[in-house]
């Protein structure tokens, strides 16, 4: 069964209902701190000159802000770890609409009352303090309300682009590893290795001819699916190698390593590992004398390929097209880039292992 990949709600779209309400501050804070306190009856405007006046307003629209970056703040850190598999998703809005009640009910509170207790404000007013928290707290809600809806709107958007770009890059990976496959040249290269080996070697023969339909069962059942797990893109990779070895012998050599004992649990894109094996083979000499040794490493978070720098004398030219549709896939499927290490000794590459269960 293919693994659903988790989707973080919080991405860069999202992001920009939090970052695009600047003017929106700047005007409704002041408004917002001035009009309250007075509808409120918290300040009574003729016991103070000027001066003092400008220093309180100052002081509620500071303590405005304070209320407003604080619930803005909230809901950043609760919408940042959020996913829209999330059964607890409408628990997780509850807490938030707690959170700001609390946080809101003490911070207009407490600033308030140290207000009223270094004011020129007589003991009546007092009574008012609950009715500008009530308002205060309420406004706060509606204000959450609306950036709720518009980062909902935002978000729905940006699902329909992100399912449009994986579509899109999922039938060019597709479309890349059948051409891989289906090559007139590997075909060709395939059935005279196969030709070569049914009349000098019948029992390997079957065994080549059983590994070849095997890559291709592989390839067509899964092209399909954004996930395999960790476990069977390895033993199709095993699959795969076998058809290499016998076409370069032992120029060629692989290594795997497996330090994970869940890697049935763990998933990973399709037809990833056959790419980078045959980016190895592409971009290296291949000498008996000098044999190629391509390491494969599995771990709980990353599957790693690793192979020593064996420079060619003809060096291909190279686009970087298959590690960038890899790359790619990553960031649409999971918002993780894969890792790319190269020196003049070794070439590396890290692929992040998803684990849809945690």
């Amino acid at each position: 069964m293919e693994a659903a990949a988790p989707i973080n709600i919080f991405s860069p779209r999202g992001r920009n209902v939090f970052k695009k309400d600047k003017l929106v501050k700047s005007i409704s804070i002041p408004v917002l701190a001035i009009a309250i306190v007075n509808v409120a009856g918290v300040i009574t405007n003729t016991r103070y000159n000027l001066l003092n006046l400008t220093i309180s307003y100052f002081y509620f629209i500071v303590i405005a802000w304070g209320i407003w970056q604080g619930n803005v703040w909230q809901m950043v850190m609760l919408k940042k770890n959020l996913r829209l598999s999330d059964k607890a998703y409408y628990k997780s809005i509850l807490i938030l609409y707690t959170s700001i009640i609390c946080y809101t009910t003490l911070v207009a509170g407490g600033g308030l009352m140290l207000w009223l207790s270094l004011s020129n404000e007589d003991r009546s007013t007092y009574g008012h303090l609950l009715n500008a928290v009530i308002i205060i707290v309420v406004v706060a809600l509606f204000i959450t309300n609306l950036y709720e809806i518009f980062y909902l709107k935002e978000q729905q958007q940006d699902i329909a682009k992100r399912a449009e770009q994986l579509d899109i890059a999922k039938t060019h990976a597709e479309l890349v590893a059948l051409k891989n496959q289906i090559d007139p040249h590997f075909l060709f290269n395939s059935l005279n290795t196969l030709s070569y080996l049914i009349s000098s070697d019948p029992v390997n023969a079957r065994l080549y001819n059983d590994t070849l339909a095997k890559v291709y069962r592989y390839i067509l059942i899964n092209r399909e699916k954004n996930l395999v797990s960790a476990g069977e893109e390895i033993e199709f990779l095993s699959n795969f190698f076998h058809l290499i070895k016998i076409r370069f012998d032992n120029a060629v050599n692989m290594v795997i390593e497996i330090k994970s004992l869940f890697a049935e649990d763990l998933f990973i894109p399709p037809i990833s590992l056959q790419i980078l094996l045959e980016n190895a083979i592409k971009h290296n000499e291949l000498s008996v004398t000098h044999p190629l040794t391509i390491y494969v490493s599995v771990s709980s978070n990353y599957v790693t390929i690793k192979n020593q720098v064996i420079q060619k004398t003809y060096k291909p030219p190279s686009t970087g097209t298959g590690l960038n549709n890899l790359d790619n896939r990553y960031k649409l499927l999971t918002g993780k880039n894969i890792i790319v290490y190269k020196n003049n000794d070794h070439f590396t590459v890290k692929l992040p292992l998803l684990n849809p269960q945690a």
